[in-house]
């Protein structure tokens, strides 16, 4: 009796050539950096839930440092005549840390520099020169002006820090840009484990791990928050600097086997799904998200997803719903109904994403769905009004039936 349940469930062939067909839909759609708002929403209380539950696995306090450059800037003139000048980052303390590092044999584990250069100073020569020697374990930024991709003026590696705002907040973060360049978080990733992914149009294989969808929804582990009440250091350019040549000790307390970021973390705020957090911070969180793994998706979880989308499937074809009709009497015409299917997909759909993340911590943007069962609807509704006069218009249009 089970079996016979099991197969009158499972043994319907055109519903898996819907699932799969949607399986496919739902890796496009996480593969391009869109969202529907609904998704935003849901995946913000998950993130609450998440921070008021078990701690999430953060990076350890003494792995990493935040370098704050918002006070360490100077004048740099923009002609001879010294008649235009600009206010940017001091790039000689830039060039005296890297000077530093490299002389206590680049003990780092990786170094961001989350800064703009797109003007030369007389310093450039000093801090390219830091640079090189430092290898992969350095990476510069390039942003987009518009759709145009500004790549850094000192011809450094880098790689892209502008995100893609998704209703005003930073959501879905690509692995690749729209030029073909690669985001900051994904090559921080390949740089610490060299081969260690290969990307594909529409999913990423992980070497030793498993596939993941092309964007991340970045988990937040660091907050601004922690850098007061949660022990990890920030501390300022030209206060580093100083201290370099006075404290022996400094090296190895504070730079040595750690993560460096270096960033604004004043003025360089953006607004996430969640909160506002300084850019080089959510750049850090979607590099550690990888480098955990909490974005795998896994076999079994494949399998999971396959099975719910089937059910979705199998409720949108057997009309099983919450609210099986809508009745509408418009003014002056016959009163009909709207058999939309649509409350029961949300409900479901909702419960799915949260149980993903909390369960899976694999954060998925499904609510595409909606739309496709939505125009599902319609069209029988269409399909169903025109059947029922076909005769009298003499319009032959074949309505399946179940």
């Amino acid at each position: 009796m089970k079996f016979t349940s099991a197969w009158r469930f499972l043994g319907l062939l055109r519903l898996h050539v819907y699932t799969l067909l949607l399986m496919a839909a739902t890796f496009v759609w996480m593969a391009l950096p869109y969202n529907n708002g609904l998704d935003m929403t849901v995946h913000k209380w998950t993130q609450l839930l998440k921070i008021a539950g078990p701690e999430m696995r953060k990076p350890s306090a003494d792995s990493v440092i935040f370098i704050d450059v918002s006070a360490a800037k100077y004048l740099v003139p923009l002609n001879e005549e010294g008649s235009a000048n600009d206010v940017i980052t001091n790039r000689k303390y830039l060039a005296d840390l890297l000077a530093y590092i490299v002389a206590h044999q680049q003990q780092v584990r990786y170094i961001l520099a989350d800064v703009v250069f797109d003007i030369s100073t007389p310093d450039d020569s000093a801090l390219v020169a830091g640079i090189k020697v430092l290898g992969n374990k350095f990476l510069a930024v390039n942003s987009y002006e518009a759709d145009t991709l500004q790549r850094n003026i000192l011809g450094v590696r880098a790689a892209t820090a502008t995100l893609r705002l998704q209703s005003g907040s930073i959501y879905k973060i690509p692995f690749t840009g729209a030029r073909g360049d690669t985001m900051v978080p994904f090559q921080m990733y390949l740089d610490m484990n060299p081969g260690g992914a290969v990307l594909h149009p529409f999913y990423t294989r992980f070497r030793q791990a498993g596939i993941a969808f092309n964007t991340q929804i970045p988990e937040l582990y660091l907050r601004a928050h922690d850098f007061t009440e949660g022990g990890y250091t920030k501390i300022g350019l030209g206060e580093l600097v100083s201290l370099m040549n006075i404290t022996p000790e400094l090296f190895d307390l504070y730079l040595k086997n750690r993560y460096i970021l270096v960033g604004d973390f004043k003025q360089d705020l953006h607004d996430t799904y969640l909160n506002t957090q300084p850019g080089s911070l959510i750049l850090f969180n979607a590099f550690w998200q990888l480098q955990a793994q909490r974005q795998i998706v896994s076999i079994w979880y494949l399998v999971v997803l396959y099975l719910f989308i089937y059910f979705l499937v199998w409720v949108q074809w057997k009309r099983k719903s919450f609210i099986y009709h809508i009745a509408l009497q418009p003014r002056y015409f016959l009163p009909f109904e709207l058999p939309f299917n649509i409350i029961s997909v949300t409900l479901l759909l909702i419960v799915f994403t949260v149980m993903s993340a909390l369960v899976f911590q694999v954060n998925i943007s499904m609510f595409h769905l909606i739309l496709i069962f939505s125009l599902s609807d319609v069209w029988r509704l269409v399909a169903g009004k025109l059947d029922r006069k076909s005769s009298r218009w003499g319009i032959a249009i074949k309505v399946i039936e179940r």
